[in-house]
Parts: structure tokens; C-alpha cells; sequence
């Protein structure tokens, strides 16, 4: 009996190591990273990261929303293609009425842009860094033309009273814009606002096409905030099918950043930046996947001229809305995590812990860095709206093949959280 009890307890023991053995490499626990020489031959800097000729939209990601870092890079971005003299102009995954009263706001100095930002509709926005994009773009314009000033729009569809409401100010602003019966119409869609409403979507459409009409660059950003509407009251539920209602609004989005870009040509500009989460300005490899995003829409939509920049974090201490707490229970915190991502922890190395990859200039002679790039690896992918499924399932991760959704990335070491001013 004994030596029975003694077989199952060595079998119960040998069966346990196994299991642990095998987690130990699934999950990668004491695999310690390792500096991959050679590397630093085809690393740039950001500042030496090549847009290709004839590219006309510039996508910049963020890994998450609540870092630091991926904010500041949206300013850096603006601020290298304004200097190229490519793009004066980006685009936010953001509200288009929202961004149309920063984009007032950059073009005349009075305002209190930090109070201003307090109003966001989405308090990741509500931070230090946002408010210095402001103020540059605002002190880049006061010293030159209309024609030369840089401008800030949103593609969100996700709107509502705020693109009424401004299209009700703009009205008022713009005497004889309107006609007395769209005036009254507006005025009651605003005082009495349901996007439900069922003469509302035709007077939103009919509005946008009159707007759009006009050879004037305001009337044509009013038309996309009364397109917006159109779109929001065109979404399928989200309660009943999310997915349709996800890439509806990536669709729209795309859609949104198309008007832009004429906008932008108009003025006389052949390129804009769109600046949204990872996971909705990266690409898809279509040969492998049905998946559709904004990224494969805009690249569909600009016939392949879109080049696409993701950001990556080794370590990160990210600030995140904690999910299902709204209104008077909304709640922030900072979480910490590791990306396990072996070319974002080469950035430690680097100046400042950062550097780039174009994923174009890696060929087999750098064979370490060619096989990583192209097959499946972990990467950060923080959205908002953290659970405690980010700490049972890592999925603060995704895990994917880089150059099949990137053709560049910037890798950073470590990042720091963001905090919001009014929250």
C-alpha cells in the first residue's frame, strides 16, 4: 500500500514540475531578454525616421491611451512634418465639433487653452501634454498666414449635442449662413436633442451638403460636424452588435479623415497625420484576415498611400479609466505592466530609452530583428477601461506579427502615466 502511496505521490510530482515547466514557457517567467547586437545599425532616431515620398496620410498610434510619451509623440509628429512642409494639419480620434472649438481656439489668443481642454468629452485629452500641443500649434499661427496656420480635427462619429450645439454658434457667427427656417430647426434639434429624432438626420445631411458647398475652409469642417451626426444616427446598436457598430464607426472615421484631407489639399498640403489608439490606426494584412479598422479603411481610401507608426512600451505604469465607473463614480489609476516585447526592451540602450524602426530598411542581413519582425510576438495594447482580466489574461497584450499592421514603430523602454488636470 505504501508503495503504491509512494508511486502516485513521485507520479503526482513529476506531473506538477511538467506543468509548471510548460508555464514557464508559455508565459516566459525567468526568461531573461537579452541586448541583440547589432541592432543599433538599422535603429533611427525619431527625428532621422524617413516618411516615403508620395505618402499622404501619416498614421501615429498609441499603445495606450494613458502614457505620457504617446502623447508628446503626437506634437513631435506635427512638428517634423510641419518643418518637412508636408502636413500642416491632425487629426484626433476625437469629436469633430470638439476639435473644431480647439481649432478656434489655436487661431486667436484669448483663450484659456488649459481650461478649455477641461471641457474634453474624453479626459485621456485632459492633460499637460495636450495643452502644449495647443499651445504651439496657437504660437505657430499667430506668426503666420491663414493659409500657413496648422489645424486640429476630429474623425469620431462618436458625437451628439456638442456638433449640434456648434453648429447652432456658428450660425450666429456667420450671419445669412443660415436660412431663418433652418435656424429655428436647429435651435429646437438642440434644445430638445435625440438622435433618434426623425426629421433630424435628413436636416443634419441636407445641412452638411449646403456647408460643404461653400469654397470656404470653416463652412467645410461644418459640414463634416453635420455629416458626424448623420453618421451617429446611421450606427447600428452597439448594445445589439457591437462589431457592426465598430466598424461602422472605424468606416466613419476613415470616411471623416478623407473630408479632412481635401480640406488640406485645398489649402495647399499633401499630407495629414491621424493620431488614434494602435488599435485603430494600424493595418491588417488582408491575405490573412477579414478584420477591418480605420487603418485598413484609410488605406483602402488613399490607394495604399498611408504610412502607418505604432508605439510599443517595454515596462509601463499607464494611467486608465477603471470600467463601468461613470458620472460621479468616474475613476482613474495608474496600473503597471510588461510588454515582454524583446525590441521595445532594446530601447534601454538607446538615447533617452527610445528609438525607431522602419521595418522597410530591416532585411535578413539583420537576421535576429527580420525574424522577430515577422513573426508572432507580444506587444503592448492597452485600451480604457481596465478589468481584472488585464491581470488574469495579460490583456494589456496582443500578439501579432508587427510588419503585417506597422511599417514603422517607435519602441520605448519604459512610460509614464498621464494626469489628467480636472480629474
Amino acid at each position: 500500500m505504501r508503495s503504491f502511496q509512494s508511486k502516485v505521490f513521485i507520479f503526482t510530482g513529476v506531473f506538477v514540475s511538467l506543468i509548471a515547466v510548460l508555464l514557464v514557457l508559455r508565459t516566459g517567467i525567468f526568461n531573461t531578454p537579452k541586448r541583440i547586437e547589432g541592432i543599433e545599425e538599422i535603429a533611427v532616431s525619431f527625428d532621422d525616421l524617413k516618411i516615403p515620398e508620395g505618402t499622404k496620410v501619416v498614421g501615429i498610434g498609441e499603445a495606450t491611451h494613458g502614457n505620457v510619451e504617446f502623447q508628446e509623440i503626437k506634437l513631435q509628429m506635427l512638428q517634423k512634418l510641419v518643418n518637412e512642409g508636408t502636413a500642416h494639419a491632425i487629426a484626433f480620434e476625437m469629436s469633430p465639433a470638439e476639435a473644431a472649438l480647439y481649432n478656434d481656439a489655436i487661431h486667436e489668443g484669448e483663450s484659456d487653452l488649459t481650461e478649455l481642454i477641461g471641457g474634453t468629452d474624453y479626459p485621456l485629452y485632459d492633460t499637460k501634454q495636450m495643452v502644449d500641443l495647443l499651445t504651439w500649434m496657437r504660437e505657430y499661427n499667430l506668426t503666420h498666414d491663414e493659409n500657413e496656420s496648422v489645424m486640429i480635427y476630429g474623425v469620431d462619429m462618436q458625437t451628439g449635442i456638442r456638433a449640434a450645439e456648434y453648429l447652432l454658434d456658428f450660425g450666429k457667427k456667420h450671419e445669412g449662413l443660415y436660412t431663418d427656417e433652418e435656424m429655428n430647426t436647429l435651435s429646437i434639434l438642440v434644445a430638445e436633442f435625440d438622435s433618434q429624432h426623425p426629421e433630424a438626420r435628413d436636416f443634419f445631411y441636407n445641412l452638411s451638403v449646403k456647408l460643404d458647398s461653400y469654397d470656404d475652409v470653416n463652412c467645410k469642417n461644418a459640414a463634416v460636424i453635420a455629416n458626424s451626426l448623420v453618421q451617429l444616427m446611421d450606427a447600428p446598436s452597439y448594445e445589439k452588435n457591437p462589431n457592426n457598430y465598430s466598424v461602422h464607426r472605424d468606416t466613419c472615421m476613415a470616411e471623416n479623415l478623407m473630408a479632412y484631407y481635401k480640406i488640406e489639399q485645398s489649402r495647399g498640403y499633401s499630407q495629414i497625420i491621424i493620431t488614434a489608439h494602435n488599435g485603430h490606426v494600424m493595418k491588417y494584412n488582408t491575405d490573412k484576415t477579414k478584420e477591418v479598422n480605420m487603418g485598413v479603411k484609410i488605406n483602402e481610401l488613399f490607394e495604399g498611400s498611408y504610412y502607418c507608426v505604432g508605439t510599443e512600451f517595454y515596462n509601463t505604469c499607464v494611467n486608465v479609466h477603471t470600467a463601468k465607473t461613470y458620472d460621479e463614480e468616474y475613476e482613474r489609476a495608474n496600473h503597471d505592466y510588461c510588454s515582454d516585447d524583446l525590441l521595445a526592451f532594446q530601447a534601454q540602450f538607446f538615447d533617452g530609452k527610445v528609438y525607431c524602426l522602419d521595418f522597410a530598411s530591416v532585411d535578413k542581413t539583420h537576421k535576429k530583428v527580420y525574424n522577430i519582425i515577422h513573426r508572432l510576438n507580444w506587444t503592448g495594447m492597452a485600451g480604457e477601461g481596465y478589468s481584472s482580466d488585464w491581470e488574469v489574461y495579460k490583456s494589456y497584450r496582443a500578439r501579432m506579427i508587427v510588419t503585417d499592421h506597422y511599417d514603422a514603430m517607435v519602441y520605448y523602454y519604459e512610460t509614464t502615466p498621464i494626469d489628467p488636470i480636472h480629474y
